[in-house]
């Protein structure tokens, strides 16, 4: 596995622009839907998504994560600054018109340092044939920029991940709802999930997206009843025949880690995702929190900083920043778990783990009535979380250090 240096200062180089990889690097921003109907928008974000995976999986090259990229979405950029905020030499950028079964897809490939143009290309075809659209667009850009590279590294050996356009585009719906991370949000992902499957229950993406969804929905206290169970379930049904797609094996790893506290299955697979997408920066994030459950918090935190700089201006940054406290919580440093835990909450209000990594940290830096403050913060956002709740996830391989975590979580006036 390769070495990230971990970082201990939160605020160090927060508004630093990131250096430029030395491999040829790219962002790929959301392309314009020329469709005319605004509720084709889903169509091409998720197109563009698919199009970044493609991307990312070419090992030879550094590409910034979908999250990141799309915070340029319907903003009026300059190229250049785009490439001087993201640290990379390269960016796409181009639109998808959809006109009943007809999509068309244009691109244009511009150096970020020069402001030239690289490529510029247009694709069409049938919506049926659109893994094959998707899959041109990233082999026309990795041989605009890296001509040495072999088609075959460039194909990545995936197989189409349904064969029934109607399921996956109930897949490409669900996505936007997923990144909402809102209660609201993650209710339509279930339910379109469930729909994708009752159209085809072989849809390993959509079954590994349910399972997460599921997992997810307990850790920010939305859950139904059956979710821990259910999405264990999904989730080895998912790493049954998921053995190439990195996404699918992502979902599942943090499932196993955090549902059915199977650790070293989910650790496997993790390492399998990240083999196969070593670009992904939500496989690092995933990463992090697999081996930070897993009682590996050094390795959790040298993902969890890999991961921010594949994706440098992440509006879902909060979740690695909360992954790099608590895993200093793991390694009782204490000081630097709550300027990583404010960071976090400071970037993402309504992520429930970083309240508790800086309750914790407060407790044990003896500061009493600032965590009884941090405590009443977490209950008015999440007011079905208690204590028993908490032990009965007990996500954490360190038995220990869970029953620590309760504890601090208690003496702040968390409810039993």
């Amino acid at each position: 596995m390769r070495a990230y240096r971990v970082e201990s200062d939160a605020s160090a180089s927060v508004a630093a622009p990131p250096p430029l990889p030395e491999k040829p690097s790219i962002a790929v921003l959301p392309f314009t839907n020329m469709s005319g109907d605004p509720d084709q928008e889903y169509f091409a974000d998720g197109l563009v998504e698919d199009i970044i995976t493609g991307l990312s999986r070419v090992n030879s090259f550094f590409v910034i994560a979908r999250n990141s990229s799309f915070t340029y979405k319907g903003r009026a950029v300059d190229l250049r600054q785009v490439g001087r905020e993201l640290g990379v030499r390269y960016v796409l950028e181009g639109s998808i018109r959809r006109a009943g079964s007809r999509v068309r897809i244009s691109g244009q490939l511009v150096d970020a340092i020069s402001g030239h143009h690289v490529w510029t290309n247009r694709f069409e075809g049938d919506v049926s044939d659109i893994f094959d659209l998707q899959d041109k667009v990233t082999e026309s850009v990795v041989g605009a920029v890296e001509p040495s590279i072999r088609l075959q590294e460039i194909k990545q050996a995936r197989m189409k991940p349904t064969e029934y356009i109607s399921a996956y585009d109930l897949y490409l719906r669900a996505l936007p709802r997923f990144y909402s991370m809102t209660r609201e949000g993650f209710a339509d992902v279930r339910r379109l999930t469930n729909e994708a499957l009752s159209i085809d229950p072989g849809f390993i993406l959509a079954k590994a997206l349910g399972a997460y969804i599921r997992s997810l929905s307990v850790s920010q206290c939305w859950h139904e009843p059956d979710d821990t169970r259910v999405a264990a379930r999904m989730a080895r049904e998912v790493l049954a025949e998921a053995r190439d797609d990195p996404t699918s094996l992502r979902f599942a790893a943090q499932v196993l880690a955090y549902s059915a506290k199977d650790y070293e299955v989910a650790l496997g697979a993790i390492e399998r995702s990240l083999m196969l997408n070593p670009n992904s920066a939500q496989g690092h994030t995933g990463s992090g929190w697999v081996n930070a459950h897993s009682s590996r918090p050094l390795v959790a935190i040298e993902h969890f900083h890999r991961a921010m700089r594949l994706s440098p201006v992440d509006p879902e940054k909060g979740i690695a920043l909360s992954g790099i406290g608590m895993s200093y919580l793991m390694l009782e440093r204490y000081e630097e778990a709550l300027a990583w835990g404010e960071r976090a909450l400071h970037e993402m209000p309504n992520y429930g783990s970083s309240h508790r990594v800086v309750i914790m940290a407060l407790i044990k830096l003896n500061r009493l009535d600032e965590a009884q403050a941090a405590a009443r913060r977490l209950m008015k956002g999440f007011p079905t979380y208690t204590l028993t709740l908490q032990r009965q996830i007990n996500p954490w391989l360190d038995e220990v250090f869970a029953e620590r975590y309760v504890e601090a979580l208690g003496i702040s006036g968390v409810p039993e």
